[in-house]
């Protein structure tokens, strides 16, 4: 991948009722709830995280990552209020080529159709500024909310394998 075609400056996206934007130190708190709660971390970690500071070395893995053309971690933050009330991103980067989607969102926020939001934006930025031509996710096969978004998106089931069930958006051409 070429770094000259991977954004220089992070992208910000604004929809309806939210704003997807770089995540900083002062989202340390917002990332640690989210990461620190049970029902959310059992997705991404074997315990959940216990120390601050662990969500302090996470954003700036995010940061990181975007630094070296790797992939873009949004904050998504709500108009309303201005909280930072979780994750989305677009990781494994290959301009023109492919990327993964990721995310997360603080429990009290389930089913408000913020997820499928802030979704449906960053597929359509991988697609239309970064032109990939395939977007991928994977998620545990338990995870029947996950995996009802990523369907509600146009997301096709490509394979389970173990516990997990991998799937994929092509752009449409």
């Amino acid at each position: 991948m070429s770094k000259s075609e991977f954004p220089s400056i992070f992208p910000r996206i604004e929809t309806a009722r939210l704003i997807l934007r770089e995540i900083t130190h002062a989202d340390t708190h917002a990332i640690f709830r989210n990461f620190s709660e049970p029902e959310i971390a059992k997705w991404f970690f074997e315990e959940p995280l216990t120390d601050i500071d662990q969500a302090k070395q996470f954003i700036d893995q995010f940061n990181s990552e975007f630094k070296q053309g790797e992939g873009i971690t949004w904050a998504i933050e709500m108009k309303k209020n201005n909280a930072c009330v979780g994750t989305c991103s677009i990781a494994g980067v290959s301009i023109g080529g492919e990327g993964e989607i990721g995310f997360d969102l603080a429990k009290e926020y389930w089913g408000k159709g913020i997820m499928s939001e802030s979704l449906t934006a960053i597929l359509d930025y991988g697609f239309s500024v970064l032109n990939l031509s395939k977007i991928d996710a994977h998620t545990y096969s338990t995870n029947i909310k996950a995996k009802h978004l990523l369907e509600k998106l146009g997301f096709q089931l490509e394979k389970v394998s173990e516990d997990s069930d991998y799937y994929s958006l092509t752009m449409e051409v």
